[in-house]
């Protein structure tokens, strides 16, 4: 419902005298991608360059964009990992050595080509500023600017459809202006109350390697313990 209400306003936009802000664009997006209070299941399949290619399942929880817990379901060798976002930083329990660490935001998840913020950080209104780059008859093209010291990127440019308001590419770049990584959204699937993208495809633009992630489900009828986002419950 709160999907289709905000469609209604992008589209009532459009063909009326008001035209949306940049960041009611965002805004729309990051709801999309990053809703409240829902599990999910996530297949990771990092791609490198020597042929090797690596799966990963995990299983989140999220209460709201600062509370994210994942649980990673396969390989064998990474099952009952956990990570865990609260607020701004991101902590990882290791069972193997059965510690708890914290760790970056522009870490690798996984091993692959998106960074922990690029699963577990999709706030980005909060670190950048938004304006429009450009704008075609089909598409809007946004560019975000760091705000914040705290933000991941220096710049990213973000691509949305406007009649489904769904995102379609987002570049990364660095404080010189160099492009680091490229994402590509796809297959669009119903998840319950929303639609988003349900195949995502990161690459790295130096090493060429990628990463693709996949949303295998989603589900909103979850009642998630409290305790699920407590550091000292990670590996318990």
């Amino acid at each position: 419902m709160e999907r289709l209400a905000f469609l209604f306003l992008l589209t009532a936009s459009v063909v009326g005298a008001t035209t949306p802000t940049a960041s009611d664009v965002v805004a729309g997006v990051e709801k999309n991608l990053a809703p409240d209070n829902f599990q999910a299941l996530y297949a990771f399949t990092n791609y490198r360059t020597d042929g090797t290619v690596m799966n990963y399942e995990v299983r989140f929880s999220v209460k709201d964009v600062d509370h994210a817990h994942g649980y990673f379901l396969k390989p064998e060798r990474e099952k009952g990992r956990e990570i865990l976002r609260l607020g701004d930083a991101i902590w990882t329990f290791i069972p193997g050595a059965g510690r708890i660490v914290r760790i970056a935001d522009r870490e690798s998840f996984a091993g692959g080509d998106f960074s922990n913020a690029d699963v577990l950080r999709v706030d980005w209104l909060k670190h950048y500023k938004a304006q429009f780059a450009s704008e075609t008859e089909k598409q809007w093209i946004i560019d975000l600017s760091a705000n914040s010291s705290d933000a991941s990127y220096a710049k990213m440019r973000l691509w949305v459809e406007k009649k489904t308001a769904q995102p379609l590419q987002q570049y990364f770049y660095d404080s010189k202006g160099t492009l680091l990584k490229r994402l590509l959204y796809g297959s669009v699937r119903d998840f319950g109350k929303l639609s988003r993208p349900a195949r995502l495809i990161m690459e790295n633009v130096f090493t060429t390697q990628k990463t693709e992630l996949k949303v295998l489900d989603m589900n909103f009828s979850v009642n998630i313990p409290e305790n699920r986002f407590f550091v000292d419950r990670l590996g318990k």
